[in-house]
This record gives C-alpha cells, structure tokens and sequence, in this order.
C-alpha cells in the first residue's frame, strides 16, 4: 500500500473502513403496517414485542414466515402481505381480556426503492418522505434485529452490548462493549456501518454490594445511614446511579424470566408497611412469613419495581446495563469471528429477505492534503509536524500589549508563594511573545463568600485584564466571575485552576497556552493561516453556526443559538451573535437579524472598504442527518433574503455545508503508514467510494491523534451558489483547522463552527446565578416547550453588553 503523490501535491492513500457491502440486496418485497395497540401503553416495549411474537406463532396461517416489528409501531412482514386486520392476543391463560392488535398496510419496499436510494440522482434518497424512510427502517432491523434479540436488547436499539472483555472501572461500574449497526445508502451500493462502542455497565453482583462500591462504604450501617445523611447529594447520587438498573431476585425468592428495571430506592425498606389481603404488614414481617427469611440488613434501603412494589435490596442482584468506546480487530471479529455476534452469517431476517453482507470490510482510497503555513509575527512560518507547531521563540503577528494585570486571588493564602511563581512566569511569556506592556501586576485576595463584593471592588479598580487563581472545584464562583466580565464590566478574564498553575514539569508551554487565550481575549491576534487558496478569499465571509440545548429533559431552560463570522481576508478577525429561542428547537430562527448583524460588521470593517462579500461560507453544525434538507432550507432561505434585500448584496453567492461528527465512520490505516498514534496522518481526506449518492459529502481528519481512534469530521454541501470544486472545499476546511487562536496544533473541525460552539456554552454566562434561579422557578411549572417563557429570559439576556473580542475561549 505504498503512497503515490498526485499533481495537485496530494499524497494517496488506502485505508480500512469499518463498512461492511452488502452484495445482495432484499430480493423480496417488504411490507409495511402500523401496529395500533389501544390497550397496551406504548412505553412498554418488552411486552409490546412479546405480544407480536404471540401474535404471529398463534396466528401461523396469516404469519408463514416471522415480521420485523420495531418495538413501536412499525411492523414488517418479508415476502408475503397481510390485509389490514385486528388480531386479539392472549399473552396468558390467565389474561381476563386479551390484547387487541390492529394492523394497517401503509407502503412497501421493493428493488426499485432501493436502486433509487443509490443512483447517482438519488431521487428518493434526496427528496426523503415515507418512502425512503421505511425503507431505512427496514434495512436497518432487517442487519438489527437477530443481534438484538440474541443478546437480549431492545428491538429498534443501535447498539448492543456484551460483558466479554468487561473492565472493571470501580464505584461499582464495568466497561463493556458494545457494537453499533447501521444501513448507509452510498453511491451505487448500500453499505452496513459496524462500530465499537462501550458503555458503564453496573456490576452484576449482589446490589448491596454494588451500592456499597459505589459510595465507597466498608460498613453496611454507613448504607442505612444515607437517607438521614446531613449531606443529602451523596443519597441523591445512589438514586440516581441505581435508578433504571435491571434487577433479578435470589434464586430462593421469587423466579422472573427477565430482568425488571429500578423505578426508585425507599429507605428503611424493612419497616415499609403495605397490605396483604387487607391487613397491614411490613417487608420485614412478609418476607419472614412468605420465604422464612429474615432480613440480615432491614434498616437499609429497599428498591421499588414497578408503581407500588417494594422489595428489601439484599434479596436482589444486579444485571443491567446503563449507559453506552481497540476497534478494527473487534469489528471484524464481531462480524466474521467464531461466536458471530452480529449474526449476519446466522440471522434468519437477512436469510429470509434474500440479503447477503459481505464478512471483509471495505478498502477505500483517500489522500492527504498538505497542510498551510501558520504564520507569526515578520511573517515567520512555525513548522508544522503531525499538525502541531511551536509557538517557542516566536512573536504574536499583531500584538496588543496587555495592561493593568490584575491577579484575582480565590485559593488558600498558602498558595500566595506558587501564585506568583506562576504569574511571574506567565508574564515572562507574554513578554517574549510581545504582549505585555510593563509594569508588575497587581494581587487581590477574594472573598469567596461574597464574590459579589469582591467583583464590585475589582471593578473601582478598573483592571485592563484580570487573571483569575480559581481552587480546584469552584463552579459557582468562576460563574460570578464570567457574568461580572460578559454584561457588567466588559473586562476579559482568564480563569486558571488549581492543579493547573502550580506544576513545576511542564509549566512553560502551559504559560503558553494561557498566553494564546489571553491575547486573543484581549483582541491580538496570535498567528494566521495561510496557503493558496486563502488568497481567494479576498471579500469571503467565513460563517460557524451551532445550537446548543439544555440537558434532557429540561424544558424550563432555553436553547442558544450562535453565529460567528470572519470580516477579514485571512479569517483571524471575528465578530459574532447569538439569541435565545424555546427549548430543543434545532432551527436557528432568528438566522436573518443574526447574519444581517453580522454582515454590517464586515462592511464596517476598514479592510472591506464598505463593501459587501462576494461570497459567504456558512459550516452548520449540530444536524443530524434526517434534519440536513429542513434546516438548510429555512436557514439558507433566511440568508438569501437579507442578502437579496439590498442591491449591492444581490450578487452575493452563498454555500452552506454541514459539519458533524455525530457518526460511527472511522478509518484504519496499515501498520506503519499512519502517525505515532496509529490513525490517519492530519489531512487525510475521502471524498468518494463511501459518501452520499446525492449529495455532495467528503469525510476530512484535520487532526492528529493521542489516544485510539481519531474520527473524522464528516462535512456535507447542501448548497453551493458559488460553484466552488471539491478540492477548494476541502483545503479550505483543512486550512481553517489550522486557525483556533486558543492552540499550537490542528483542531477536529473548523475554527468558525468551535467558536460558535464555545459561544453557546459561554452564553449561560449573561444570567448571573441568582437570575438564574428564578427564571428557574418562574418556568419550572412548565411541561413542554409550548408552555415555555422565551420573553422572560430574552429580557434579561439582551441587557447583556456585546462581546466584541474572543471572551468565549
């Protein structure tokens, strides 16, 4: 597999992939019901699936052959259909009523579905609806579902796992592997993409001791202790790590053939009364009377199954999974090994359906971009090796000296000798890179009880940049200091922990990165990119875009959505926007006011001469593949209309490109042709064999790797107005890697799409933490996000002073 350079100057290169052809598709035709249950709650799969099976083996005549049901509401039968019906079904004999199931015929999936999916139109692919959408679906439980019925997971899961190979990761938690399935349609063929995952696993084991490893307790009276604990987050934690845990009882107690789930933990579990044929009794009392077991640990707590039963914890084990990372050799071994755990030579879906998966995975060939220059101040070039270069003995290509260094003191006052051994040296480095001004700076010890006062203090002073000595865990105060800096001061600060700043190995080149970030802050800038392609980027608007939303399961808490622009030829100069909209809402909707903010910066900005951009490059990122066409569109359209609303933006030729790296495709070099880590060397691009019939895709490493398997940046071009070539696309990117003032190597994806994420984790910075409790509390009625108070949380937030340099780094 020797190199071979191109023309261009590209280097070639033949890699592994963790995709797997398909040889054979379906040969039958596929048909499609929607399963309507009205009697069974759709929130219980394990009986939903268990009733479909009785459905088809008590019903053989209308089922000759088994479905694909999706645990949900989809179900498929392969090579024969059945007309719309309601089939009753009995799980048990002593079910009073049955279970009514209604079967309604909704579409089918034949060859030509599946052609059309891979053609070089690919019409149906493109245009998306319920057609290509069963299809998927089909394919996707067609590769899925006797893996996930063999290893005991849900039908519709992605992944599933196994404890071979489990590594114990203490608190009571394995890390076990798992395997991630998916059905890819690609340029004349569909592809299966196969991919190892991990997850924390809790232990199998008797759960009193899996509980007594989690909270580190030698003494079981420490466990019935908890609930009553002073400090309640340690009990909280055990509900939390427990809750969702499938368990099983003792082999004395009670026989369940599977495991059932952990619903809640009740203290005292001994003591907890309920009634047994209308008399009152306790756990205790029943489990004595019922097993003649008396309970060893009856004040600890129990464990609640289902809506109202109680059982004491020491009577039970531990099964479960929880939560979903030596790769190739996995794969392929899970695909073509001796226990064929994905079951593709064994599955009687693939069999029946006439679908034949390839055992050996699929050789593509890419090439390796070279990379820019990176350039400093007298226009010096750092060399660049394995995507990392030194910012040692160099200068910043436009300092801007810092002045009035405050050092904002939040440790121990012991600390005071390692805190100026630390800011001497950081200084000495902002000197040698041209960026301090002079003069020592000054020290100021604060109160962390009452940071409000201390910020007030530090404003009088009227400090050019203070750096902050944070202690190790120090949330709240770092939360004071960053709104006190972003809405009520506007004075940069950079935060550095303890931990941090007092290590002796090392600290030079820390100093230096502290440096980068603190001259970027303070609107220097550190280096730019260039190469050949940046010299057509005279009157270019590079664009970054994300949407961040809050935690699963809030709906009180808005989304951000985040805009950051480049206004100069080189892309080193940076404007930006951001606003608020309801929760988990993945359209930007205020995309038009955000980008025409943005547009005035660049005509405002003297390079430009007033003049609009020829062309703006917008890189999107945070889609997920079925949203790609409806986000673009409203985006796309936003954009095209502030730009057609004036007459010198009218010629103005927009492309807009997704950046994600939400997915499962991975590269493996041979032995020897990757870099020190084993991975692709920085650069490494492929944009054929494996990318989108339809759309215009390539997969780019832009950086190096440190520990197991890098994963490329997958960028796909929805829309390209101005023509740009594949080659311009991809160099362009690989370039603006290369650009992130806050790091000396390449980045994983480009600079304006880590900014605009960094902005969105940075606007929770304009509430201060008491405002943010009570917008909290004034929304915490709130059920979903049509119920949710954008106006009171814009309010606050617009009040918030407008950031005009890199505070988000």
């Amino acid at each position: 597999m020797q190199s071979q350079p191109r023309p261009s100057g590209r280097t070639r290169m033949r890699v592994i992939t963790n995709s797997f052809a398909v040889t054979r598709v379906p040969t039958v035709v596929l048909f499609q019901y929607d399963v309507i249950s009205p009697t069974l709650k759709p929130d219980n799969p394990r009986r939903r699936s268990e009733i479909i099976d009785k459905m088809q083996l008590t019903n053989a005549n209308i089922f000759p052959r088994r479905g694909m049901y999706d645990g949900k509401n989809i179900f498929y039968t392969i090579g024969y259909k059945v007309e719309n019906m309601t089939i009753p079904v009995q799980l048990n004999k002593s079910d009073k009523t049955p279970y009514i199931v209604r079967l309604t015929n909704t579409t089918y999936i034949d060859s030509n579905t599946l052609n059309d999916m891979v053609s070089s139109n690919g019409r149906a692919y493109r245009q998306g609806g319920d057609q290509n959408q069963a299809a998927i679906n089909a394919l996707q439980l067609i590769v899925r579902q006797a893996a996930n019925m063999r290893h005991g997971f849900p039908l519709q899961a992605k992944s599933f796992f196994t404890k071979d190979g489990a590594k114990e990761l203490g608190g009571g938690l394995q890390a076990w592997r798992g395997y991630f399935q998916s059905v890819r349609p690609v340029l004349g063929r569909l592809l299966v993409n196969v991919d190892v995952t991990h997850s924390a696993v809790v232990k199998a084991g008797p759960l009193l001791d899996v509980a007594m490893e989690f909270c580190n307790f030698r003494d079981i009276r420490d466990l019935a202790a908890l609930p009553t604990d002073p400090n309640p987050q340690r009990w909280l934690k055990l509900q939390r790590f427990l809750k969702g845990v499938l368990i099983k009882p003792g082999s004395q107690f009670a026989k369940w053939s599977k495991g059932r789930p952990i619903r809640a933990l009740i203290p005292n579990a001994g003591g907890y009364e309920f009634h047994v044929n209308g008399q009152p009794t306790t756990v205790r009392q029943y489990f004595q009377q019922k097993y003649n077991f008396a309970l060893r640990y009856s004040t600890v707590f129990g464990i609640q199954i289902g809506k109202d039963a109680v059982f004491p914890a020491e009577s039970f084990v531990s099964l479960a999974v929880q939560k979903p990372h030596q790769r190739l050799g996995s794969i392929e071994s899970a695909v073509s090994g001796d226990r064929q755990l994905l079951d593709y030579q064994q599955s009687d879906f693939l069999a029946t359906a006439g679908m034949v998966i390839s055992t050996r995975p699929l050789e593509v060939e890419g090439h390796v971009l070279t990379p820019p220059q990176v350039l400093f101040g007298g226009r010096q070039a750092s060399p660049i090796n394995n995507g990392a270069w030194n910012v040692m003995g160099r200068q910043f290509l436009t300092p801007k000296k810092i002045d009035k260094l405050m050092v904002l003191v939040c440790v121990d006052p012991s600390e005071r000798q390692a805190v100026e051994y630390f800011t001497k040296a950081l200084v000495g480095n902002l000197t040698k890179l041209g960026s301090y001004a002079g003069g020592a700076p000054y020290f100021h010890i604060a109160n962390l009880q009452n940071m409000r006062k201390t910020l007030e203090e530090v404003h009088k002073m009227q400090p050019g940049f203070v750096l902050v000595i944070l202690p190790a865990s120090a949330a709240i105060p770092r939360r004071y200091i960053k709104f006190w800096s972003s809405v009520i001061s506007g004075i940069p600060t950079q935060c550095v922990r303890k931990g941090k700043y007092d290590s002796g190995k090392g600290l030079d080149q820390y100093c230096n990165n502290v440096a980068l970030k603190m001259h970027a802050k303070y609107g220097g800038i550190n280096s730019v990119v260039y190469a050949p392609i940046m010299d057509k980027l005279m009157g270019t608007m590079i664009i970054g875009c994300d949407v961040s939303h809050p935690a699963p399961g809030v709906n009180n808490r808005p989304s951000f959505a985040s805009m950051v622009a480049s206004v100069d030829r080189f892309a080193s100069y940076w404007t930006s926007a951001i606003e608020l909209q309801k929760p988990r809402q993945e359209i930007i909707e205020a995309i038009g006011p955000m980008f025409q903010t943005l547009l005035n910066a660049f005509v405002a900005f003297p390079e430009n001469q007033g003049r609009c951009p020829h062309t703006v490059i917008v890189y999107r990122d945070g889609v997920s593949e079925g949203e790609y066409e409806t986000v673009a569109a409203a985006e796309y359209d936003q954009i095209k209309r502030v730009l057609q609303s004036k007459e010198i933006t009218r010629n103005t030729k927009v492309v807009f490109i997704i950046v994600t790296k939400r997915h499962h495709t991975r590269f493996f070099p041979e032995r020897g042709a990757g870099d020190r880590s084993g991975n692709c060397p920085p650069g490494f691009v492929v944009e054929d064999q494996i990318v989108h019939s339809a759309i215009p895709d390539y997969y780019l490493l832009s950086h190096s790797g440190i520990i197991g398997t890098s994963r490329p940046s997958h960028y796909i071009v929805l829309r390209n107005d101005a023509q740009m070539t594949q080659q311009q696309l991809q160099e362009l990117s690989f370039n603006l890697c290369h650009s992130y003032a806050a790091a000396t190597r390449s980045v994983s994806i480009p600079t304006p799409v880590y900014y605009a994420d960094l902005l969105c984790g940075h606007a929770d910075y304009h509430f201060s933490p008491d405002e943010v409790a009570n917008l909290d509390d004034d929304s915490s009625t709130n059920t979903s996000n049509q119920d949710f108070n954008l106006e009171q949380w814009q309010t606050v937030f617009k009040r918030g002073r407008s950031q005009k340099s890199l505070y988000f780094l």
